[in-house]
């Protein structure tokens, strides 16, 4: 059978894939991921009707229930000029190319833009992944936002402590404390506060010390790292310091990732924000 991809991530189509064995890791509803020999890199392959992100290949929903039915987890595939070789069938990544870079940056957040945005984060009463209502992370002292704070800080051996702390912890696919850190290096980026030296020490651990976290969740921190992020977190970022009324619809979207991932999220990008905000 041969399926052609109607959108794929512009980093994957650019590159230039030289003949490379890859598994399938992981399957689910609507989406299934694929990683190559080394455990160095993964992709998404789903449906249209999934969240869009880094390292994503979509195909229509009827060619992926036909790909899905006929694949199980460790099957073997071969990537080479640009296609996706399974065992039945031939995957081809000609479809339209999305960005997952983030652009846009700010010095500061418009004190109307910000005041919309935390009263619509005070309305959200949906659990975070460490057991808390998101509408509680400007006034918690729960150690998973205290280690957001210490992340948050000048020194370097606080925020070590707090990558400690967050990395790997939580339940998931994606532990909540990685979802945090992400938010929290969405936010760094977004208002111009990177850390270079907690970004260096960030990634050597994650491509130095094995089993931190989950493969998925080492992937979209890798990604974090690397200023990549889903297309709902890049609309998020672009409605804080471009409105256009549909900042609380924004929210929404990124909310709905995964089963907490999108709140724990929140609670990094959005402790993150007030602390520098109130610098």
């Amino acid at each position: 059978m041969l399926i052609e991809a109607c959108r794929v991530d512009q980093e994957i189509s650019k590159r230039s894939f030289s003949k490379s064995r890859w598994r399938v890791h992981s399957k689910f509803g609507r989406s299934f991921n694929i990683q190559d020999e080394t455990r160095q890199h993964l992709a998404v392959v789903a449906s249209e009707q999934s969240t869009v992100v880094p390292n994503g290949i979509y195909l229509s929903a009827p060619d992926f229930e036909r790909l899905s039915a006929e694949i199980a987890v460790d099957d073997c595939l071969i990537i080479q000029n640009q296609a996706l070789r399974f065992a039945k069938s031939q995957l081809l990544l000609t479809g339209k190319n999305y960005q997952t870079f983030q652009r846009r940056q700010t010095n500061r957040i418009n004190e109307s833009t910000w005041a919309e945005y935390e009263c619509c984060i005070r309305r959200i009463t949906k659990e975070t992944g460490y057991q808390e209502g998101l509408n509680m992370i400007f006034s918690s002292e729960n150690p998973f936002v205290s280690a957001m704070d210490d992340l948050c800080s000048e020194q370097l051996s606080l925020q070590r402590q707090a990558l400690h702390f967050l990395i790997g912890r939580g339940p998931g696919l994606t532990p909540s404390g990685d979802d945090m850190i992400i938010g929290h290096l969405a936010a760094r980026l977004l208002i111009i506060r990177n850390n270079q030296k907690l970004q260096n020490y960030l990634r050597t651990k994650m491509t130095v010390v094995n089993d931190l976290t989950t493969d998925v969740s080492k992937h979209y921190l890798l990604c974090s790292l690397n200023q990549r992020f889903n297309q709902s977190v890049l609309s998020l970022q672009k409605a804080l310091i471009e409105p256009n009324g549909q900042l609380e619809v924004d929210v929404e979207h990124v909310l709905k990732t995964g089963h907490t991932s999108g709140a724990d999220f929140l609670a990094g990008f959005t402790r993150t924000l007030e602390f520098f905000n109130a610098v």
